[in-house]
């Protein structure tokens, strides 16, 4: 069972099914998606069933029943979308309760050593890397998440190492969402202990380490641009050349589409770009704006259960909020929560060690 687990746990967090329809196209693609379905339901049942993930089921009910009256897409590729959803909801929440904090850092450290593998041997005039992730925000959210999980880790050579990597490989992405939480976990990892300041520290040398990168194979990107013109006291870039593809304008384009049908939304894929045109870049907005006002709610209520729970639990697992700003703020400026599946396992995954604390409460209590 355990090889089955990390090969189908890999499939998931490696993305392995996109990056193979990158590099080989639809055919390949294809079955490498379906292969993580058929063996995310095969592990689900030859383990032992629990009790599912209810919060997210309904969610999704609701999302996929209210957002598919009004798609005007192809029948079947709905259909196909809602099947191999909730096979992998189902099938993931169990998945997930057998996965530590430590596996769990493990294979997110491997996806991120992708990023900084790619940007060492595939040097690119676009100037932002994303390894095995496509994208350059979603490698940023695989970095965050593996660097919010080294506060789980007792041993501190992987975590100082791991946090060494997650940074380098999240700042080799130039996401600014990923920048803005690394900077507030770090600031929160002071109530666990005031010695963690010296992950400031760490940054410089990180910085330091981008500056050789750049000296050795070139990073042709503005914003790192820019930070080499602050350092230097240059004004060789722009401030505005930061603030190109603003996520707030992008949010704007959608606000009267949402007040247009605020109740049962404008149907699936329509601020998911599934049909052809631009995405929201919000998950909030994307269940807003396709299934209406319900399953928003109802995400939202989910998503503020989990922040508070793990303020509750912080001192007992402090990770589980670092990880949950990073969830939540990613969120902010992603719209793919019901698509790629390694967004979704990480809440899944903290629902569940915030569901095993209070297990293991109640056993003490009786």
């Amino acid at each position: 069972m355990k090889i089955l687990k990390y090969i189908t746990f890999g499939l998931v967090i490696l993305n392995i099914p996109s990056i193979s329809l990158s590099a080989y196209g639809g055919t390949v693609g294809g079955l490498m998606s379906y292969a993580t379905i058929v063996l995310l339901a095969l592990y689900y049942f030859l383990e032992k069933k629990t009790t599912p993930n209810w919060w997210l089921i309904i969610i999704s009910i609701l999302f996929f029943m209210i957002g598919g009256f009004n798609y005007t897409g192809e029948t079947v590729q709905f259909i196909m979308d809602t099947i191999k959803y909730f096979i992998y909801l189902i099938s993931a929440y169990e998945l997930a309760k057998h996965i530590s904090t430590g596996e769990y850092n493990f294979f997110l450290l491997i996806g991120s050593l992708t990023i900084a593998l790619e940007a060492i041997l595939f040097t690119s005039e676009f100037g932002r890397y994303s390894g095995f992730y496509l994208a350059p925000n979603e490698a940023g959210f695989i970095c965050i998440i593996g660097y919010a999980s080294t506060y789980g880790l007792k041993n501190k050579v992987f975590k100082l190492s791991g946090q060494f990597i997650f940074t380098l490989a999240g700042l080799l992405t130039f996401s600014r969402t990923f920048i803005v939480i690394w900077l507030l976990i770090n600031v929160i990892s002071l109530k666990i202990s005031l010695k963690n300041i010296r992950i400031f520290g760490l940054g410089f040398l990180i910085v330091s380490t981008l500056f050789l990168i750049d000296e050795v194979v070139g990073l042709n990107n503005p914003r790192f641009e820019q930070l080499k013109s602050f350092v230097n006291n240059d004004n060789a870039v722009s401030s505005e050349e930061l603030n190109e593809d603003s996520r707030s304008d992008t949010w704007a384009k959608f606000y009267d589409e949402i007040l247009e049908s605020p109740l049962l939304g404008n149907g699936y894929g329509s601020f998911t770009g599934k049909l052809g045109r631009l995405g929201a870049h919000n998950t909030f907005l994307a269940i807003l704006g396709e299934a209406g006002i319900l399953p928003f709610i109802l995400f939202l209520v989910y998503m503020g259960y989990l922040i508070y729970k793990s303020i509750v639990y912080f001192n007992k697992k402090p990770n589980l909020i670092m990880q949950m700003i990073g969830l939540s703020l990613f969120l902010m400026a992603n719209h793919n929560f019901f698509t790629f599946y390694y967004v979704s396992f990480a809440a899944m995954w903290i629902q569940y060690q915030i569901t095993a604390i209070e297990e293991q409460e109640l056993q003490l209590v009786d």
